[in-house]
């Protein structure tokens, strides 16, 4: 998660929780910034980084075990991050998804198997049918389907918009 202050981080902070775990925030890409004050031609420091943080069990060197080894704890934070976030993006996407599954089943379409052998009278029923397969809803699914594999997933997602009923339309 991007953050900023007008403090300049260390590389990480260890927070007590009791019951014999802690939180380790790790601060990476730490910059500099020039910051204007309102009203004013004064400027100050900033700074602007990302925060990882994971919940460990505290122990007597975990202070040395994590200077010496910084970068894989680094990593493990941010793997653990992208995991908790990838997790809960899926989540809201099979929630949405969930919500159009009726709109995907053919005995809920509305959509009645026509009488006689003509082509004329199953024409409405394939069009029906093919609009189930290939029209808005089934385009909205498969976008959501396929958020996992847009560019910054899962820290930066869209999320398609719902197609509007065309029975909800009018």
């Amino acid at each position: 998660m991007r953050a900023g202050s007008d403090l300049k981080p260390n590389k990480y902070l260890i927070e007590d929780l009791g019951n014999g775990k802690v939180t380790v925030s790790f601060f990476d890409n730490i910059q500099e910034l020039e910051i204007a004050e309102v009203d004013s031609e004064k400027k100050s420091k900033g700074y602007t980084y990302d925060v990882y943080t994971i919940t460990v069990f505290n122990r007597d060197n975990l202070k040395e075990e994590i200077e010496k080894n910084f970068e894989s704890w680094l990593e493990f934070a941010k793997d653990c991050e992208y995991e908790q976030l990838a997790s809960e993006v899926r989540e809201k996407r099979d929630k949405l998804l969930k919500e159009t599954d009726a709109e995907m089943c053919l005995d809920r379409i509305g959509l009645e198997i026509p009488e006689g052998s003509s082509f004329t009278n199953w024409i409405d029923f394939l069009k029906g049918i093919g609009n189930l397969l290939i029209g808005k809803m089934a385009k909205y699914r498969q976008a959501l389907r396929d958020i996992p594999q847009q560019p910054g997933f899962p820290y930066e997602v869209e999320f398609p918009k719902k197609p509007i009923k065309e029975s909800e339309e009018k």
